[in-house]
């Protein structure tokens, strides 16, 4: 009897033994596993697009999202009504890009406050112009009219080389040309007076004064006939509005997924359909390569 007890034990041991040791074996692999299969970061797919009034918060969503959409991506449109604030919220990673300034003033943005910041494409934009209530011609304007000019430094200069353009004013020939003002014109022959207004209240303002020299974008959202301006400029390098994005994302994959898009042929049609409110818009080189 004693040996069979010493028996049923050893047995009952070595069921024991063997259980703990499929149970170590279990621990073990889900450990093995844990350790050799880390998280991966998860790529951002909802983006928070900074827009202003004007067309291209609407090209965004027409020519780009529906790409983006089909690659899992959701877009969330964040509207700013002046041409800080967009930037600045871009910068503090409130929003994931922008699409509203042209590279011009971006760099102006950026040299004035030490933000990191980068273009990574040129989009179809809308040319600025001088409009006005008054006049139909540039012929008919009189002496000493009244002209609401945006008041940032940037944009000030852009609309001054627009009325040099359409034939109105002279600059002193030693003047920086990338960055006159009222005090370089030399020229001035019916006496225009200038009057600045911020970019965003021009269009309100216009009706104010005799003429204004109004960015696209605003002319654009406010209903003005693009067509009907008294002049539109032929938009030089540097003044078409570009998509921005923080400096350090530059390697993400958002960004590469929305510069396909741009340069897609799908992105193209939409603008160069000729029932578009794009259609007339200035178009970057890469749509004619």
């Amino acid at each position: 009897m004693k040996k069979l007890v010493q028996v049923v034990s050893i047995f009952v041991l070595l069921i024991a033994l063997t259980a703990c040791a499929n149970s170590a074996t279990s621990v073990m692999t889900i450990i093995n596993q844990v350790a050799y299969h880390p998280q991966m970061p998860v790529e951002q797919r909802h983006l928070r697009v900074g827009v202003v009034a004007g067309p291209y918060g609407s090209m965004f969503m027409e020519g780009i999202y529906p790409a983006l959409s089909a690659q899992g991506y959701t877009v969330e449109l964040v509207m700013f009504d002046d041409f800080i604030q967009p930037n600045q919220s871009l910068a503090n990673g409130s929003t994931d890009l922008n699409i509203f300034q042209h590279n011009n003033f971006l760099n102006n943005f950026k040299f004035e406050h030490g933000v990191e910041l980068s273009a990574i494409a040129e989009v179809p934009t809308v040319s600025m112009g001088v409009f006005s209530h008054v006049y139909n011609s540039l012929e008919d304007i009189s002496t000493g009219a009244v002209v609401a000019i945006p008041a940032d430094d940037t944009n000030l200069t852009r609309a001054l080389r627009v009325l040099q353009a359409a034939g109105l004013i002279g600059f002193n020939p030693q003047a920086d040309i990338t960055r006159v003002t009222a005090s370089d014109i030399d020229r001035n022959p019916r006496g225009l007076v200038f009057v600045p207004v911020e970019a965003s209240q021009l269009v309100s303002e216009l009706n104010n004064h005799d003429m204004a020299v109004i960015t696209g974008g605003f002319a654009f959202a406010e209903g003005l006939d693009i067509a009907g301006a008294l002049y539109n400029e032929v938009l030089s390098d540097g003044l078409l509005i570009v998509v921005t994005v923080r400096t350090e994302d530059l390697a993400r994959d958002f960004v590469g997924d929305i510069l396909d898009v741009i340069h897609s042929d799908r992105f193209k049609s939409v603008i160069v359909d000729q029932a578009s409110p794009y259609s007339g818009f200035q178009r970057p080189r890469y749509f004619f390569q």
